[in-house]
C-alpha cells in the first residue's frame, strides 16, 4: 500500500511552478479541490489533483498517476479474498487492502479515505450491515462505495443497509474485479446511488 494518499499546498505549488498562495487562492476558488485538516490546513487528494491537472491541460507525472490508484478496502475472512487482494494489488490498477473483520475497517476508513469497500456479508453478517448503515450516512464530501458479496437471498438486506452493488460469493473469482471496474467508473453507480437507496430504503 502506498503511503502517499494526499498532497499538501507545498508539495501541489511545487509540483505546479506556482506559489503556495496561488494554490491556496484556487482552492478557495473552486478550482482545486481539497479538504481541511482539523488544524485548518489544506490538504488535497490525489486524485483530485490529477484531475485538476488534466482540466487545465498541465502535465502529469506517471509516478503520480502510480500513486493515485484507487483504494480500496476489502473485508472478509475468506481465504480466497486474500489470493484476489493481492492479484488486485498485483494488477496495478487498484491499491487494495484486506482486513479480517468489521472493528479494523472501521479504524482504517479515516486513514485509507478508500473509493470503494468490499463487504463480505456471510461470516458476519451483522456487523458487516452495519458498517455499510455507517457508511452511507457518512458526511464524506465523497462517499465511499459498496460492494456487498454474500449469498443471493441477502441482496436485498444488503442494498437496504446502503450497498451500491451487490456479487454473489459463487461470483468472486470470475466477477470481483469487473464489479470494481463497473463500480469505479466515473459514470458508473455512484451517479445512480441515491435512486438505488430510494428503491431499496422502504424495505428496512
Amino acid at each position: 500500500m502506498q503511503e502517499i494518499q494526499s498532497l499538501t499546498t507545498g508539495q501541489a505549488a511545487r509540483y505546479c511552478h506556482v506559489s503556495q498562495a496561488t494554490i491556496i487562492n484556487w482552492i478557495k476558488k473552486g478550482k482545486l479541490e481539497a479538504y481541511a485538516t482539523p488544524g485548518g490546513h489544506y490538504r488535497i487528494l490525489l486524485p483530485d489533483f490529477l484531475a485538476f491537472l488534466e482540466t487545465y491541460k498541465m502535465p502529469v507525472d506517471a509516478s503520480l498517476r502510480r500513486l493515485a490508484r484507487p483504494r480500496v478496502l476489502v473485508v472478509s475472512h475468506d481465504s480466497r479474498f486474500a489470493a484476489l487482494a493481492q492479484t488486485l494489488q498485483q494488477n496495478g490498477d487498484l491499491d487494495v487492502t484486506l482486513v479480517t473483520d468489521c472493528t479494523e475497517a472501521n479504524a482504517l476508513m479515516t486513514h485509507l479515505r478508500p473509493a470503494a469497500i468490499v463487504v463480505d456479508l456471510r461470516y458476519m453478517e451483522p456487523e458487516s450491515l452495519a458498517l455499510c448503515r455507517r457508511l452511507r450516512v457518512s458526511t464524506q464530501r465523497k462517499p465511499t462505495l459498496i460492494l456487498a458479496v454474500g449469498d443471493p437471498e441477502s441482496e436485498h438486506t444488503a442494498r437496504a443497509a446502503g450497498a451500491d452493488a451487490y456479487l454473489p460469493a459463487t461470483a468472486i473469482a470470475d466477477g470481483l474485479a469487473a464489479e470494481l471496474e463497473t463500480l469505479l467508473a466515473p459514470a458508473g453507480p455512484r451517479s445512480q446511488r441515491n435512486d438505488a437507496h430510494k428503491e431499496y430504503g422502504d424495505a428496512r
